[in-house]
């Protein structure tokens, strides 16, 4: 018992010096060093002022995201039905590339298609020859099954053979050729009038020396009365043909005014007629336009042909329904992006803008890098601003995996707007703080 209790009294002491011993062992860790005293608030304020600094100089540009769509200058455009009723024929295939105005498919009517596209283009001849040369080509149309189009193209004829006949071989011309001839005629006799009446003058002029000869004697009582009145009578008998000659010359230029009259009435009748003719070609090239556009579907483009949906002969469409799809081959495309209010002052034209197409994953396809040109000066609707995007370069990061635009397609758009460093971003939000407080 007396062991136990001395083994507990040198355990106490035991502990009682090691309690001492920790006590120096922590003053000697918590001493703080005498340099750090004496540096160590210049070297606090160096490293706040280096950061300071570096806040300064470390720049980079904000960026604006928004959602962007794929469009384009030449987009892919509609064609539709005018009317109606059943495709009769399918000329082209899905995927052809077709030519601007080339017919695609024929709507049922009751004329023959092909007659009637062959008269366009026998009309359109006939119209660039009447602008180039005044003159319209002979009009060669025979066994055509025009159907909607008979009656106005019957109309057009009677008016084209109108026309014709105020053409050179026609009637009015003929007519005119004659009067022309009877003008000059009519010239070659005024000029034996005139010639005459120079012969009928002499001669009167000499009657008349006679006569006052005469009239002077029968004064003086040298001759008789008799003689006097014969010589009176010669001298009146000598004026008649002069007054006839006179009646002469004024029935000739009356038949000179005459003539001249017919051709200027001719010549109104020609012009007349040609121009009923050129308003009724107008009218004709109208007609078959109307037609054409109701019962031929055309290509309105150059570019591929795609089926809108299943197209086939003898299917009934709908006026409206669209039938096909023609994608132009130059497509110029561009990124339509909206700008919010608040973000608006930040985005310039000319600014750098990465695209990255939803269709097209940019870890596997990549991303098309762009360039604001655009931006419109007038809010859009709710405050928002429509810009454009032009795109510049496309990076894929893999050639078997292009990125291939169509119009619709989405995308996110990242505007890297004007570079500033952290520090005015950190003044920034401080003085943004102090105003809100």
């Amino acid at each position: 018992m007396e062991i136990e209790i001395e083994n507990i009294k040198e355990t106490d002491k035991r502990i009682n010096g090691l309690e001492v011993n920790s006590e120096e062992v922590q003053e000697i860790i918590t001493a703080v060093p005498s340099w750090i005293l004496r540096r160590g608030i210049t070297l606090i304020f160096g490293i706040l002022l280096a950061i300071v600094l570096a806040s300064a100089f470390i720049r980079y540009p904000d960026v604006v995201k928004t959602s962007l769509k794929v469009n384009s200058l030449n987009a892919p455009k509609s064609v539709m039905v005018k009317q109606t009723g059943k495709i009769v024929a399918l000329l082209v295939k899905e995927g052809t590339i077709v030519k601007q105005y080339q017919p695609l498919a024929f709507m049922e009517s009751t004329a023959s298609h092909r007659d009637v596209l062959k008269l366009h283009e026998i009309l359109m001849n006939v119209n660039s020859r009447l602008i180039s040369s005044k003159v319209a080509p002979g009009l060669l149309v025979k066994g055509m099954n025009l159907g909607e189009l008979q009656g106005a193209y019957q109309n057009f004829y009677q008016q084209y053979l109108q026309y014709v006949s105020a053409q050179n071989g026609g009637y009015y011309l003929n007519r005119k050729k004659f009067l022309e001839q009877d003008l000059k005629e009519i010239q070659k006799l005024k000029v034996q009038i005139i010639e005459q009446q120079k012969i009928q003058e002499k001669e009167f002029s000499n009657i008349e020396h006679e006569f006052e000869a005469y009239k002077k004697l029968y004064q003086k009582n040298m001759v008789s009365t008799s003689e006097y009145k014969q010589q009176e009578n010669k001298y009146l008998a000598g004026k008649y043909p002069l007054q006839q000659s006179l009646t002469a010359l004024l029935n000739n230029n009356s038949s000179y005014a005459a003539k001249q009259k017919e051709i200027l009435e001719l010549d109104h009748t020609i012009q007349d007629e040609q121009a009923k003719f050129v308003q009724s070609l107008s009218n004709m090239i109208n007609e078959t336009d109307t037609w054409i556009n109701l019962y031929i579907l055309r290509a309105p483009v150059d570019g591929r042909l795609s089926y809108a949906g299943i197209v086939q002969e003898n299917q009934t469409v709908n006026a409206g329904q669209e039938i096909f799809m023609i994608n132009p081959d130059n497509t110029d495309f561009f990124g339509e992006v909206h700008i919010p209010q608040y973000n608006m002052g930040k985005v310039k034209t000319g600014q750098r803008t990465l695209i990255k197409m939803r269709s097209f994953p940019f870890e596997q396809y990549g991303l098309i890098r762009g360039k604001v040109n655009y931006i419109s000066d007038v809010a859009f609707k709710d405050s928002v601003f429509i810009a454009k995007i032009s795109f510049e370069h496309f990076e894929n990061k893999d050639p078997e995996h292009r990125i291939m635009l169509k119009n619709g397609m989405q995308g996110d758009a990242e505007i890297v707007t004007e570079e500033s460093s952290l520090l005015q971003r950190f003044m920034r939000n401080v003085t943004k703080m102090l105003n809100s407080n």
